[in-house]
């Protein structure tokens, strides 16, 4: 929630130092640069398929659920047991960040909400607006039937676009009341088994990462205490600076104050000089 791209977007990777962002032509990239696509075996009215798939789901289904966001941020929160203390590297209390989350950051929110305005979809009443999404969910569903994935018994683009978007639909904490996650669970039951095969075959350390929020989970951890041969933590050559905390914040400020004064006495003397 810190780091965004030179463009504002999340997600974005970063390869040799060259940052790519946009979940499409991040795919393409990877796609390219290690020789390995995951549409390779299908056929051109397959591809046609799920070029056009893809884009009623980012351009469709995916703004419905924005619209449910925009709409209620204290759900967000509870729903995905946001921990924002962790997620924004802070050692503010979350009982003031949960409140600042649904007040200042309304604003951000409400620019959401505009957005989803602009976009069509938000200028419908809730239950239209559902039932898109209910609309897209089904044709989600008639296309897979009883495949393991959209194109058979491996997963292609369409699968993972699938994913990232029907996780965050399914995944939300069962005591918060989401009527698209609902009709997914009675009514689209094969696509609640394409989400769980997608998250058994990609994420298998999924309940590690739900837990501890950590990033790159697999790699090994510095143990707690010890610093490297320059006194801090290791650093990559060209690395971005350590953000200041808030205790670096307040000390600035301080020096700041402290200028200033000094600044006004200054003045002060010289006004005093002047006048004599």
């Amino acid at each position: 929630m810190k780091y965004r791209s030179k463009k504002g977007q999340l997600p974005f990777v970063e390869i040799n130092g060259e940052e790519i962002a946009d979940s499409t032509i991040i795919i393409k990239e990877l796609s390219q640069k290690f020789g390995h696509d995951l549409d390779a075996a299908l056929t051109p009215e397959q591809r046609n398929i799920a070029h056009a798939s893809i884009s009623m789901v980012e351009n469709h289904l995916a703004w419905v659920v924005m619209w449910w966001r925009t709409k209620y941020p204290e759900l967000v929160l509870k729903g995905y047991k946001v921990n924002l203390q962790h997620a924004l590297g802070t050692r503010i209390p979350n009982g003031i960040l949960n409140f600042f989350f649904k007040f200042a950051f309304g604003r951000k929110w409400f620019q959401g909400s505009k957005k989803v305005k602009a976009q069509g979809i938000g200028v419908h009443s809730a239950e239209e607006i559902n039932a898109f999404g209910q609309g897209d969910l089904k044709v989600l569903s008639d296309m897979l039937a009883d495949k393991p994935f959209f194109f058979g018994d491996e997963p292609t683009t369409l699968d993972v676009v699938v994913f990232a978007q029907l996780a965050q639909i399914y995944f939300i904490d069962k005591e918060v009341s989401y009527a698209l996650r609902d009709y997914m669970t009675e009514s689209c039951p094969n696509l609640v088994g394409l989400v769980n095969r997608m998250k058994e075959r990609c994420f298998p350390d999924w309940d590690d990462i739900c837990t501890t929020l950590d990033l790159n989970s697999h790699l090994p951890k510095p143990e707690e205490g010890k610093d490297n041969k320059e006194g801090g933590k290791d650093e990559k050559e060209g690395d971005q600076e350590k953000e200041p905390d808030d205790k670096d914040i307040e000390k600035e400020k301080a020096d700041e104050k402290e200028k200033d004064k000094g600044k006004e006495k200054e003045t002060e003397e010289n006004k005093e000089k002047e006048t004599k």
